[in-house]
C-alpha cells in the first residue's frame, strides 16, 4: 500500500512518535524539571505548528488546565511535544462549534485511546507549518504535501524529485533524509535545509521521520518544518514585536486615552478614548459594554463596524469568565460570533471595575491576537478603571435624575 493509500485508509497508523512523546534523544529537553526525557517544544513553535496563539493557549490553560506547559530551570515555558496534535484538534473542534471546555473533554477523553493523531489530514494537513513526505533514496520524489505547502506557489508539489525542485537543499539534510529512507539509524532526526516554500536560500529546520514499514509498500520519509530559531515573536511581520516596543506603543496610547477621558464630560469621552486605544494601538474597533445581572448591552463601535445589541451570558462563558477573574482576556470564536465581530478579527475584554463591582467591559478588536504583557495589561485595566469611573458618574446622574423627576 503506498503512503497516498495509507493516510486515505488509516492515517493514524502514520503519525511521527515524535508527537507521542517517544522521541530520540536528540529531541529531549535535558533541563526540564521532572522526567527528562518528555520531548517538549517552546512556546512559539506550539503557535506556529498549531495555529493557536500564545495568548488563547495561556487562557485554555488558566481556565482548563489545558495544555499544561512544563517549566525548565531558567523557568522558561516549554509545552510537551505530544500536546501538538491535542491542541490542533481542539481548536478545530472549536471552529466547527464545539464549547471549548466540551472541545477539550472529548480530546483529552481520546487520548489514552489514541496514542497518536486521530486523523493525519486533521493534523499536520491543517497545520499552519508546511509539511511533506517523500519516498526514495533515489530520486527522492514528493508523495504528500499538506495545506501550507500547497499554498506556496512555488513549493514542490506531488510527483515531483525533491532535489530536482529545491537544488540548494544541502548534501547534509539529504544524505540524513536518505539514511532515513533506508532505516539507517534513529527513525526521527532533526535536519537543517533550504525553506522549500520560502526564498532560497533561507534556512529552516525540520523534524523528519520514517513512516513505519508495516504501514506503507514505499519508504517514506515525512518532514515537518519547525519554526524560525530566532522567531521569538507572535507571527512574522507583526507590529510591536518586542516587549520594549510593544510597552512604548501602549504605553503611547494609553496617554491619548487618558487625555481623551479629561478633555470632556459624559460617555463622549469615553468613546474617545476607546478611539484613541484603536488608534494608538493599530486596533481595527472598540466598543464598551455594560454588565447587569447576566445581560450585557453593547454601545456601537468607535468605527460603526459593531452594531449595539443586548446579549445573555451564561456563567461558563469566555464574558462570564473574564468577569469573574477580572483579567484581560481574548475571546473565543463562539463569544466573537454571538458579538458580530467580523471574520478574521480577535477581540480581548477588559472587565470594567467600579468599586468592587464589575459593571461593564471595554472590547479592543484586531486583526490577530497580539502578545499583551503584564505591563500591557497594567495599562489596560488603569484605562478600564477610568471609563468606570465616567460610567459610574453617568450612571449616579441618570439615577439621580429619575429620583427628581419621579418625586
Amino acid at each position: 500500500m503506498s503512503f497516498s493509500e495509507t493516510i486515505q485508509s488509516d492515517p493514524v497508523q502514520v503519525v511521527p512518535e515524535m508527537f507521542t512523546g517517544r522521541a530520540p534523544a536528540v529531541l529531549h529537553d535535558p533541563t526540564v524539571d521532572g522526567d527528562p526525557s518528555v520531548v517538549t517544544i517552546s512556546a512559539a513553535e506550539m503557535v506556529r505548528l498549531t495555529g493557536v496563539g500564545r495568548e488563547r493557549l495561556r487562557t485554555w490553560e488558566r481556565r482548563h488546565d489545558f495544555p499544561q506547559p512544563v517549566r525548565c530551570r531558567n523557568n522558561v515555558r516549554r509545552y510537551p511535544a505530544e500536546d501538538v496534535r491535542h491542541v490542533i484538534a481542539v481548536s478545530r473542534a472549536v471552529d466547527q462549534g464545539v464549547p471549548l471546555a466540551e472541545a477539550i473533554e472529548q480530546v483529552l477523553a481520546a487520548r489514552d485511546e489514541h496514542p497518536t493523531f486521530q486523523s493525519l489530514g486533521a493534523a499536520l494537513d491543517h497545520a499552519p507549518t508546511p509539511a511533506i513526505a517523500v519516498t526514495g533514496p533515489e530520486p527522492m520524489m514528493v508523495v504528500w504535501t499538506n495545506g501550507a505547502t500547497q499554498a506556496a506557489p512555488e513549493a514542490p508539489e506531488v510527483g515531483s524529485n525533491l532535489l530536482d525542485e529545491l537544488p540548494a537543499f544541502g548534501p547534509n539534510a539529504r544524505a540524513t533524509i536518505q539514511r532515513l529512507l533506508i532505516g539507517e539509524g534513529s527513525d526521527v532526526s532533526v535536519i537543517t535545509h533550504a525553506d522549500w516554500i520560502g526564498t532560497f536560500p533561507a534556512e529552516r529546520r525540520s523534524v523528519a521521520w520514517r513512516v513505519p514499514p508495516e504501514m506503507s509498500t514505499e519508504a517514506v520519509v515525512v518532514l515537518v518544518q519547525l519554526p524560525e530559531t530566532a522567531a521569538t515573536r507572535h507571527t512574522a511581520g507583526a507590529p510591536h514585536s518586542s516587549a520594549v516596543e510593544q510597552t512604548a506603543v501602549w504605553g503611547a496610547a494609553a496617554r491619548e486615552a487618558r487625555k481623551a477621558l479629561q478633555s470632556e464630560p459624559g460617555i463622549a469621552s469615553a468613546q474617545r478614548a476607546l478611539s484613541e486605544l484603536v488608534k494608538g494601538t493599530g486596533g481595527s474597533d472598540a466598543f464598551l459594554a455594560t454588565f447587569h445581572a447576566g445581560h450585557m448591552r453593547t454601545a456601537t463601535s468607535v468605527r460603526g463596524t459593531i452594531a449595539p445589541k443586548t446579549l445573555d451570558f451564561a456563567g461558563d462563558c469566555d464574558i462570564a469568565r473574564a468577569i469573574a477573574d477580572a483579567e484581560v482576556d481574548w475571546l473565543g470564536d463562539a463569544t466573537l460570533k454571538a458579538l458580530g465581530v467580523p471574520p478574521r478579527t480577535q477581540a480581548v475584554i477588559v472587565p470594567i471595575i467600579a468599586g468592587s463591582e464589575t459593571i461593564g467591559g471595554m472590547f479592543l478588536l484586531f486583526h490577530e491576537e497580539l502578545p499583551l504583557a503584564d505591563v500591557t495589561r497594567e495599562l489596560l485595566q488603569g484605562i478600564a478603571t477610568a471609563v468606570g469611573a465616567v460610567l459610574q458618574r453617568e450612571h449616579n446622574a441618570a439615577a439621580a435624575e429619575a429620583a427628581r423627576t419621579s418625586s
